[in-house]
């Protein structure tokens, strides 16, 4: 199911304990950042996923306030037992965006217990989570996923 998040395009399969998103809109402003974080906290905290994909394109360098927040008040949040794998979809034109991942992955290895994998493009990210034990699954998702004109379901907003 496609599901817009504020900012963020989201696809949720709980069928196969996955979650997907990525920014469809450049956050305007930390409120409208942090509750589009938290909305995906929401849908994490439920315990219904077990694998994420987050994928960084669309998503503007985080400034420092949103980078303080997301280690203070979010990794905690979606670092719940459930998730067992995460895959990072970093593009490969924003090495700014790499590094804040890289130190909040740091910053919260505390809370951290599950599997993380970078990747260039969501179909090798799809493929590690979803694939290579359902190929089928992965390509209704790939098909779901392709732009769409009709209006998603807002939730949160």
């Amino acid at each position: 199911m496609l599901l817009t998040l504020c900012n963020i395009r989201a696809q949720f399969a709980p069928e196969l304990g996955l979650l997907r998103f990525q920014w469809s809109a450049a956050p305007t402003g930390r409120p409208r950042f942090q509750r589009s974080m938290s909305s995906v906290a929401q849908l994490v905290e439920q315990g219904d996923v077990a694998a994420v994909i987050l994928d960084l394109h669309g998503l503007p360098s985080l400034g420092l306030d949103e980078q303080l927040w997301l280690a203070a008040n979010w990794l905690s949040r979606v670092s719940v037992r459930a998730i067992e794998q995460v895959a990072l979809v970093i593009p490969t034109d924003n090495m700014y965006n790499q590094m804040v991942v890289e130190s909040l992955i740091r910053a919260g290895r505390h809370f951290i217990h599950y599997e993380i994998q970078f990747f260039s493009n969501a179909a090798g990210a799809l493929d590690w989570l979803v694939g290579e034990q359902n190929p089928a699954a992965q390509l209704a998702l790939e098909q779901e996923w392709q732009p769409c004109p009709a209006a998603l379901p807002q939730l949160h907003d």
